[in-house]
Formats: C-alpha cells, sequence, structure tokens
C-alpha cells in the first residue's frame, strides 16, 4: 500500500537550497510570526527620526542632528531598504507570495480605517483623563474644591507601608481684619471656622454670631499630622453663617512643612499656656485678614481631659 500524505500539513524540511539563496521550509505559522516581525522592524525604521528625537542620550542626539538636514537621502534609503527586505523575506518563504502579501496588507489597513473611530475616542478619552490627572490641582482650584479630600487612601496603605501619623493640637485665638459678607447687607458677620488637612474629617469651630470684622475664638482643633506626605496641605476657611448656606470670607493654607515650622515655634511654649500674643503666631488670610493660630504636639498618655470627663460622668451619675 502507498504511503499516506497529509496536504494540510506536509512535512517540512527547514532550511533548504532548492532555490537561491536558501528557502525556510518551515510551518506557516512561523512563516507569518516572521512577516509581522519584519513589519514592525519597518515601522520603527520609517520612524526612525521621530525616536530618536525623544531620546537624550548622545547618539540619538548626534544621529538626530545629522538625519533632521538629509531627510531625503535617509528616507531615500530607507525605501530602496524596505523593498529589499520584503523581496527577500517574501522570496525565503515557500508559502508566501508578493500578491498575497499585498492582499493582507489591504485587509489590516481596511481593518485599521473601520475602528479608527473607536480608536480616536478610546484615546481621546485616555488623552483626557491624563489631562485631568496632570492638572488635578488646578481643575480642583477652579472648582473650589482643592481642599476636599475625596479618595482617604495612597498607594502604599495595601503594602502595609503607611506612615504613622501623630496628634498635634491647632489653638485660635483671634481673627481681625476680615471682609463683610457680600450676601449680608444689614448685619454683622457670623463667623465660623471650618478646617480641611488630608485624611482628617472636616472640622469645625462654633459660630460666632455678629462677630462683625473680627473676634476672639478661643477654640483648638486635633488633628493627625502625617510628616510622610509634604505634599499635603491644611486649609482653614473664615466663613459666615446664612439662612441657607455659609459664604467664605477668608482662607488660610499651610503646608506641612509650614505647619512643623509653627508648632516648632510656638508648640514649646506650653508650661503658662494663655491665649496671648507672646504664645501666638499672627500670619495674613487670603484675600484680607489675620488669624493668630498656634500648633502643639498632643501626648497620647495625656489623661487630664479623660480625667475631667469621667469625674463628669459620675457626678452626673451621683446626681
Amino acid at each position: 500500500m502507498g504511503e499516506i500524505v497529509d496536504l494540510r500539513n506536509p512535512a517540512r524540511h527547514g532550511i533548504t537550497f532548492d532555490k537561491w539563496p536558501f528557502r525556510l521550509d518551515i510551518s506557516v505559522e512561523y512563516q507569518d510570526w516572521i512577516l509581522v516581525a519584519m513589519c514592525i522592524f519597518l515601522l520603527m525604521l520609517w520612524t526612525m527620526p521621530c525616536f530618536c528625537g525623544r531620546l537624550h542620550n548622545s547618539l540619538s542626539k548626534s544621529f538626530t542632528n545629522w538625519v533632521y538636514t538629509r531627510l531625503h537621502v535617509f528616507y531615500w534609503t530607507v525605501a530602496y531598504l524596505t523593498l529589499f527586505i520584503v523581496m527577500f523575506t517574501i522570496g525565503v518563504l515557500p508559502d508566501w507570495t508578493v500578491d498575497e502579501f499585498v492582499m493582507y496588507l489591504e485587509l489590516f489597513v481596511e481593518w485599521v480605517l473601520g475602528r479608527l473611530v473607536k480608536l480616536i475616542t478610546c484615546f481621546t478619552i485616555l488623552f483626557a483623563f491624563s489631562l485631568a490627572y496632570r492638572f488635578r490641582e488646578r481643575v480642583l482650584m477652579a472648582a473650589g474644591l482643592e481642599h476636599i479630600t475625596v479618595f482617604r487612601w495612597n498607594f502604599g496603605d495595601p503594602l502595609g507601608l503607611r506612615t504613622k501619623q501623630r496628634p498635634i493640637e491647632v489653638f485660635i485665638w483671634k481673627l481681625e481684619g476680615l471682609q463683610s459678607s457680600s450676601s449680608k447687607v444689614a448685619k454683622a458677620n457670623d463667623i465660623f471656622l471650618e478646617c480641611h488637612f488630608g485624611e482628617n474629617e472636616p472640622m469645625r469651630t462654633r459660630v460666632h454670631n455678629n462677630a462683625g470684622q473680627g473676634c476672639i475664638i478661643k477654640e483648638s482643633l486635633q488633628l493627625n499630622l502625617d510628616e510622610g506626605r509634604p505634599s499635603t496641605l491644611m486649609t482653614i476657611l473664615i466663613k459666615d453663617q446664612t439662612l441657607l448656606a455659609s459664604s467664605e470670607l477668608a482662607r488660610l493654607v499651610l503646608s506641612t512643612a509650614e505647619i512643623c515650622g509653627i508648632e516648632d515655634q510656638t508648640g514649646k511654649r506650653r508650661t503658662n499656656f494663655t491665649y496671648s500674643s507672646e504664645y501666638f503666631v499672627p500670619l495674613n488670610l487670603s484675600p484680607t485678614g489675620r488669624i493668630w493660630i498656634a500648633i502643639s504636639p498632643v501626648d497620647d498618655g495625656d489623661i487630664g481631659e479623660g480625667t475631667h470627663l469621667i469625674e463628669g460622668d459620675e457626678l452626673g451619675m451621683t446626681c
């Protein structure tokens, strides 16, 4: 009986020399990948001036300076080199012809053009997101939301690399030189302060009614300070309470470094602490006004406040 030959998968002989210079008698799949690699190489060759212009090493700079004065010579050389590489590659692949390569190349270009609208839409969305992320601080500032923390999360949380936070206490003595609220005509400002700082929840003081352009606050806020994130900003908003909402009169923005500087200046003077100019720092507000604040570290082991609360509870239970 004769030997059965599988015409769908004929036997391959590897490199053969039946035709000059040689033939790659290998699987069709491998021949396809060789053509794909050739197309990628030729695409990189045609776009080499653009890529080298983006690089910063000395070789790329030398090539860019040379090629941009001889672009016609470069692209004519690349064109002839492309024809030689295509003809040579197709010539050594027995299952491919020039007509088949051109036909599949046309099909690929047609497929790309048919999906060009979707590709442009996707790239436009990605470009818009990249711009929004790059200029997120300016976008939030234009929307008036730069002081609000939306996501209280950082990349170190899943890896257990979260930096240690320590508590601080911000003392507010008084406000001076505030502007009058534009929403009120015949009534003085009803002032309160609102503090936003990193991952802390927003904190507010009580409302000081009929305070006008300045008032004595004499309140304090306890916050957590993360010195490992120097880009975090503390925003103190001075607001006027109205019937339906509140309007901003002024604000103070402090960086982590400035907070630590004020803490070093005022936090070590708590032995005989009083609300006086000796223990506070005056800071200018934006757009007008001045605030007197002091910042000091908080000792978690200090049980003074807790003791008073417990004693008050016991008194209440006794009564």
